[in-house]
């Protein structure tokens, strides 16, 4: 009897992720520039452009499953192909690119239970640095970072791969700051950033660092601080707000301005789309996205941010989604 009780319950369950992720997900958005949608969902991935390619790693696909696949967007044929998988499952990993080759950066081991919260997920840090080269197709395994780290923000500037807080083994938000010189392939621990936290953004725009929203131990509390590391004096600056806190953003870069997309609160994902002017310190919100979801993979490429995969519902959603934020933005 209880077996047969714990069976029901499970084909329940299966049912209800099914229809929370296929039912809801897939159809919900046609990119106007017949963009080809990735072909293996996800949300959590972590990606980059190299040399006007979009690239994808790892993330967690529509049945809580963590993923070893990796992918290349060609605008020129549009299409997608796979390319030589990850050697281990990881999402919520950082991803940067620098000469001819893709860094993937700590991020999560397959799933755990852990009740927690409004969060059932037990995040399994990870301290890998995993190369790919893109000449050589093939993977490599740099040295491992001073600490585990997930859910982290990542940038690149000054030779070095800059990664900063989230998850450490713990299971706390952290408020380190890693470097990683690409010269002498060291890591170094720097001045930690004044707010600790998790599923944040960090970008780069000349020799500073923004570190960007994100939110305290999961959902407890999503945070709208945006702070500067200087990376000349080694010191962090409390900047502006930005309007809405949330975790699970995407963000880019684009003529020195940093734009900031989706995210997800407690209940539901946002459609919010915000430009961060570093010059004058000051936040606009610009028109939304045509979907709402968390998890997004944003990239800029010559024709505009390219914004990849990402979950429409919040926790564990995942779709295929491809579109692209075009240069005339509307602030509202």
């Amino acid at each position: 009897m209880k077996l047969k009780i714990v069976l029901i319950l499970s084909l329940c369950m299966i049912g209800f992720i099914g229809w929370w992720n296929y039912s809801l997900n897939f159809g919900v958005f046609s990119s106007s520039h017949s963009l080809k949608s990735l072909p293996v969902i996800r949300t959590e991935a972590g990606g980059t452009v190299w040399n006007e390619r979009f690239y994808i790693v790892g993330g967690i696909g529509p049945w809580a499953q963590t993923l070893t696949s990796f992918m290349e967007f060609d605008p020129a044929i549009n299409d997608w192909r796979a390319l030589p998988d990850l050697p281990e499952k990881i999402s919520h990993t950082g991803v940067v690119a620098r000469n001819g080759k893709i860094y993937v950066v700590g991020g999560f081991g397959t799933l755990g239970f852990r009740p927690h919260g409004f969060m059932l997920a037990r995040w399994r840090p990870r301290d890998t640095l995993y190369v790919f080269d893109i000449l050589q197709n093939q993977w490599t395994q740099g040295p491992a970072m001073p600490e585990p780290r997930g859910a982290g923000g990542i940038a690149l500037a000054q030779d070095a791969i800059w990664y900063v807080g989230g998850i450490g083994p713990n299971l706390l938000d952290s408020a380190d700051l890693f470097r990683f010189d690409l010269v002498t392939h060291r890591w170094q621990k720097m001045t930690a950033m004044p707010t600790p936290r998790d599923h944040l953004r960090m970008e780069a725009v000349g020799s500073k660092l923004y570190a960007i929203s994100g939110r305290k131990d999961d959902f407890m509390r999503d945070l709208n601080i945006t702070e500067c590391y200087d990376i000349l004096s080694g010191k962090w600056t409390r900047l502006a707000d930005i309007p809405n806190g949330r975790g699970g953003i995407g963000s880019a870069v684009k003529e020195g301005m940093i734009y900031v997309f989706g995210g997800e609160y407690l209940w539901n994902c946002s459609d919010e789309v915000d430009r961060y002017d570093p010059i004058h310190d000051r936040w606009d919100v610009l028109a939304p996205l045509p979907v709402a979801r968390h998890g997004i993979i944003a990239g800029l490429m010559k024709d505009g941010i390219h914004l990849v995969s990402g979950g429409t519902h919040p926790r564990i959603s995942a779709s295929g989604i491809h579109d692209v934020y075009l240069n005339h933005c509307t602030v509202l």
